[in-house]
């Protein structure tokens, strides 16, 4: 079962780039029967971590911790430092984890959106004169000339007061997804309080093998939202709540941390559970539109969040809503995934690109910051500029009109 459900057995049809394969590549370096090389490194590299197999497995075989332990193992020999690796690690460890630097780094690389410089390249074909490695990372440039966060008045009488994470990447490129987060919920009755010294969760870090990085964050992360009186920690991107909800594992062995870990991973809600959980009703709005919806891997396999997306769509009158094939099948995106894994992560964003225009949406849906700009890029590139939206943005826009 897990073989079918693995985007890159599919893709490759080796038996070492399937979670059973892989499994036994763990295996064989826990107990030394092989040593850690680089080819080994690859083929446990070219996981995307999407956790379909895990979904699926009868025998609940845990795979997503299965990986980023053996990852956290092979990081500490550090065989494959190439020019790519030493780009995702000052990443990770010199701006993601560093949220005054990563702000003053993203409001001087938005100029280069709010000037037009990057439509007029686009528009002239200019970008096709830079070498592949340069077009790739333009590519994976995030929305930096968004709108940041703007925090709504709180509702006179809250029904639940909830705290959002604004995390890392998601706060300086898509804080207006915050925002529309954040105006849906108010709307709805709920208090949305600020919390004040939070910053990376750290679920990149987890994703890349470096543990004590993840460790460091998940500590920071902790003690910024444990002192917050809320009823729940509302997280908009998926990637950073499936990290969220198992902070309580990944501090075990912490006895200082471990149990209020475990207290602040227990209020970590999906923006979409949150929403489904209320006494909501039985109209979210009208909004006019045909759209497809991408299910982002670390919500319907590492969080078994499959229906409330939907479900919140459907409560949109004038909302069409229609299926794409593959929607749970991951996009190429995984984290930095895009970037280390470069012809894999394109075969699945080409796939992923022809099952969205096959339905001919006016706009595709998702919940996962790193679908929307993976999915947006590759529409770019094959000539479509249609929109992908959060599923927020949708409930938003229909709850405005």
């Amino acid at each position: 079962m897990c073989l079918e459900a693995c985007p890159t057995y599919q893709l490759t049809g080796l038996e070492t780039e399937s979670p059973r394969g892989r499994i036994h590549l763990m295996d064989a370096l826990a107990k030394g029967r092989i040593q850690a090389t680089e080819r080994v490194e690859l083929h446990l590299d070219r996981c995307l971590a999407c956790g379909a197999c895990e979904a699926v497995c009868p025998s609940g075989v845990p795979y997503l911790s299965l990986i980023e332990a053996a990852r956290a193992g092979l990081e500490q020999h550090a065989l494959a430092r190439g020019e790519t690796r030493r780009l995702r690690d000052l990443l990770l460890r010199g701006i993601f984890a560093r949220p005054a630097l990563l702000d003053v780094l993203a409001r001087v690389l938005s100029l280069y959106e709010l000037t037009g410089l990057r439509a007029l390249l686009r528009r002239t074909g200019a970008l096709r004169l830079l070498p592949a490695r340069l077009r790739r990372l333009e590519a994976m440039y995030p929305p930096l000339g968004r709108a940041r966060y703007h925090a709504p008045a709180a509702p006179a009488a809250p029904v639940a007061r909830v705290a959002l994470l604004l995390g890392c990447v998601m706060r300086v490129a898509y804080g207006d997804v915050h925002t529309a987060a954040a105006r849906v919920l108010t709307r709805l009755g709920v208090e949305v309080v600020d919390v004040p010294g939070q910053a990376c969760c750290g679920a990149l870090h987890a994703h890349a093998g470096d543990r004590e990085g993840a460790r460091e964050l998940a500590r920071r992360t902790v003690a910024a939202f444990e002192s917050a009186a809320v009823d729940a920690i509302v997280v908009d991107a998926a990637g950073c709540g499936a990290h969220m909800k198992h902070y309580g594992a990944l501090l075990a062995d912490d006895p200082e941390w471990r149990d209020r870990a475990a207290h602040v991973a227990a209020k970590v809600k999906d923006v979409t559970e949150h929403l489904a959980s209320l006494d909501l009703p039985a109209s979210l709005g009208r909004l006019a539109l045909r759209v497809t919806y991408q299910d982002p891997c670390h919500l319907a396999h590492a969080q078994r969040i499959r229906h409330e997306p939907q479900s919140l769509l459907r409560r949109v009158e004038g909302l069409e809503l229609v299926e794409m094939a593959g929607a749970d099948i991951c996009c190429g995106s995984a984290g930095s995934y895009n970037l280390t894994q470069p012809e894999l992560a394109d075969r699945l964003q080409a796939a992923k690109v022809r099952a969205v225009l096959d339905v001919r949406p006016d706009a595709v849906v998702t919940a996962n910051p790193g679908c929307m700009l993976q999915i947006s890029s590759g529409l770019r590139a094959g000539g479509s500029d249609l929109p992908v939206l959060h599923v927020v943005e949708v409930l938003d826009r229909a709850m405005s009109s």
